[in-house]
Formats: C-alpha cells, structure tokens, sequence
C-alpha cells in the first residue's frame, strides 16, 4: 500500500495547525507586486466536452439541502454566515459540508464566488479576498477544507476519493447558494489559492455552471507534484518509503494510475477563456513546470507569472487580488 505520511499545514510554520492530503504543501498563496502577464493563446477554440460517464462520476443524489444557518460576524456592508449541512453522498469521510459566507448587504440578487483555501486551512489571504470581493458587490462562499487524518490515507486510491469528494462537496455548495434569494445563478465564480487552486481546476472542469476560475499556484499532476516536490517533509517522506522498499517509480505510477481526479486529466474540460492562472516562476514546492504543464493542458490561458518561490509568493498579495477582480468582474459582467 503507498501511505501518505502526516504533514504541518503549509503557510502556518507550526505543526497541528492542519495537514495536506500526501504531503503536496502548498504554501499559503499570498500573492501581490507586479505581476508578468501572458496573454491567452489566440487560437484556443473552446474546451472539450464533459463526457458522460465523467458526469455520472461527480454526481450526487439530487435533495433539499437542510442547512444550519448562524450569523457570525456583521459588518456595514455585509454579514459572514457558517453554514453547514450534510452531503448528498460521501466517498472519504461523512464529516458535514462548512461554509463561511460573505453575505453582502445591497439588495438584489449579486454575483457570487468560491473560495478554496491552501491546504492548512482558511487564513488571511483567503479572507482577504471575500473582504476585497465583497466590497465591490460580490458574495463569497470560503468552503472550509475535509479533515484529513494523513498518516491513516494508506493508498492511491484514498487520494483519489478525497478529490473526488471535494468536487461533489463544492457543487452542493454551488446547489445550496444558487437557492439563496441574493444570489445571481447566472454570475457563478471560483477562486482557489495552492491545493485550493488546483481543486478550483477541478470544479471548472465539472461544473458548466462556473462563469470564471481563478487558479492561484496551481500545477498538475497529483503524482508529478508528489514526486518532485522540494518540500521538506515531503522529499523525507518519499524517501522513508524507498528505505522501506517502494520505489519512485512505483508510487509515481500509482499517483497517476488510479488518481483520476487530477488537474491534467481534467484540464481539457476546462474553457480556458474563462480562466486566470497564478504561476510562481520559481516554484520548487508546486514545481513552476507542472504550473506549465496546467496551462497547456488547458489550453493557454491568461496567465500572470510572479517572480517568486511558492514561499515568497506572499509579496504579490495586492496585485493577484486586483488583477483576480478586474477578471472576475469582466467575466461576470460586472463592468
């Protein structure tokens, strides 16, 4: 069996604060400064239909979702909301769907954006974006990450069921929200920061209901990240199990062989005209050449590159916040 062992969260510098599903830390996306840009490819013409029995794989039983509701925290221009309900159908853990929803107050029906946080959960950076978002008449929905117990995630086949549950559980999410009478089911979005940013690939690959993906720090695929990570604990991790015996090659072919939610293999269901992407050029924890890999498998999208190591990505905080508005409120016809 290929184990994952168990990880600190990435971006938070102290064990216990979380952990990432086998060892991919991605660190906390905080990105700002002056970002390169690299146009769309011109000659995109359009993403590849969803086939059916990838359709049926994603889906859920269909049924009123019954909510717990509580208002935590009010503002002038906008209430935060957790918000918790069981999911329809769960492949890894029966734990319940959470949500902190920034709520704004105009009346109306408003726009409305996911945001999935880096792997140790939802931190400033992640809250920093629903309060920018918020502010220019945009609701956001931070869907709180899985539990995962990473030192009993034993096999491949684990992995793959937690993506694949992540996917399901933010299509509920994007059920629940688009019942909410301030909600414009038309002018749907996901943002996603490091592991966030790669299950946003994901969601855009499967839900047609998505007008725009942002795509913070993201690469493909699981098993290349996994494998040539320079984290850390990850490299100690990888290597404790060759001393066991498991080779490099083994465990890459197990990662690709049965992890089919994976951002490769999804990416040409993506519509890359709807898509922004976050690349650190020199990324050595999401290695920069999977960022690559991403983008051509979508088919070249817009593109912003930051001089800067997935660590140091923090200084471009301003400027991936402002370039994600300006590109969300294009594609939502918000402008």
């Amino acid at each position: 069996m290929l184990g994952f062992g168990k990880q600190t969260a990435i971006g938070t510098g102290r064990a216990g604060r979380g952990a990432l599903l086998i060892g991919l830390l991605f660190g906390p996306v905080l990105l700002g400064g002056s970002c390169a840009s690299v146009r769309a490819d011109r000659q995109y013409v359009g993403p590849q239909d969803l086939p059916p029995a990838l359709r049926t794989y994603y889906s859920y039983p269909k049924r009123p979702i019954e909510a717990r509701v509580q208002v935590t925290k009010q503002t002038e221009h906008y209430d935060i909301l957790r918000i918790e309900f069981p999911s329809a159908l769960n492949v890894f853990g029966s734990e319940d769907i959470r949500v902190d929803y920034y709520r704004h107050k105009d009346a109306g029906r408003h726009p409305t954006v996911l945001l999935l946080p880096i792997s140790g959960g939802i931190d400033f950076a992640v809250r920093s974006f629903a309060r920018l978002f918020t502010s220019h008449g945009i609701n956001c929905a931070i869907v709180h990450n899985r539990k995962v117990k990473v030192e009993q995630t034993q096999s491949a086949e684990e992995v793959e069921a937690y993506f694949r549950q992540t996917v399901i559980d933010e299509r509920q999410v994007l059920d629940y929200l688009v019942a909410r009478p301030e909600v414009d089911p038309n002018r749907l979005g996901c943002l996603g920061l490091s592991l966030g940013g790669i299950k946003a690939s994901l969601l855009a690959a499967v839900d047609g209901r998505l007008k725009c993906a942002v795509l913070g720090l993201a690469g493909g695929s699981i098993a290349d990240i996994t494998m040539f990570s320079a984290e850390g604990r990850l490299k100690n991790y990888i290597e404790s199990l060759e001393d066991l015996g498991v080779s490099r090659h083994f465990m890459h072919a197990e990662l690709w062989e049965k992890v089919q939610t994976d951002p490769l293999r999804l990416a040409p269901y993506v519509d890359a005209r709807k898509t922004l992407l976050f690349l650190a050029a020199f990324d050595q924890v999401v290695p920069a050449w999977t960022g690559k890999q991403l983008r051509q498998a979508i088919g070249g999208p817009q593109t912003l590159y930051l001089l800067a190591g997935h660590y140091t990505s923090y200084l471009y905080l301003p400027c991936a916040q402002w370039e994600s508005l300006r590109f969300v409120k294009k594609k939502l016809d918000m402008d």
